[in-house]
C-alpha cells in the first residue's frame, strides 16, 4: 500500500493506447466551377486534427503528426450525429 501511487504511475506510464488527439484546426472552403454549362459552388470542411503517438511505442519521444480531412456538409453532419451519441453515452456513465 506504501508504494501503490508510484506503482500505479509505472503501470499507465507503461501501458500501450491508442494516439491521442493532441488538437484540432479548421475551415470551410467553398468549391467552385467555372463550367458554363454548370456552375458549382459547394461548401466543404477542412479539418486538421494533429495526432500524438503513444510515447511507449516512439521510445518516450512522442510523435504528433497531422491528419487532414475534407468533409462535406452531408458527412460533417453524419459525424457530428455519431459523436453526439457517444457524448450522450458518455454522460450517462460518468452520472451513475
Amino acid at each position: 500500500l506504501f508504494h501503490s501511487s508510484a506503482w500505479r504511475n509505472e503501470a499507465q506510464a507503461s501501458q500501450i493506447s491508442l494516439p491521442r488527439l493532441v488538437d484540432m484546426d479548421w475551415r470551410v472552403d467553398i468549391k467552385t466551377s467555372s463550367d458554363s454549362i454548370v456552375r458549382m459552388a459547394v461548401p466543404t470542411c477542412l479539418l486538421q486534427l494533429k495526432i500524438q503517438e503513444d510515447a511507449a511505442l516512439c521510445g518516450n519521444n512522442p510523435v504528433v503528426s497531422s491528419l487532414n480531412v475534407e468533409l462535406s456538409k452531408e458527412t460533417l453532419d453524419t459525424m457530428l450525429e455519431g459523436l453526439g451519441r457517444i457524448r450522450d453515452q458518455l454522460s450517462a456513465i460518468a452520472n451513475k
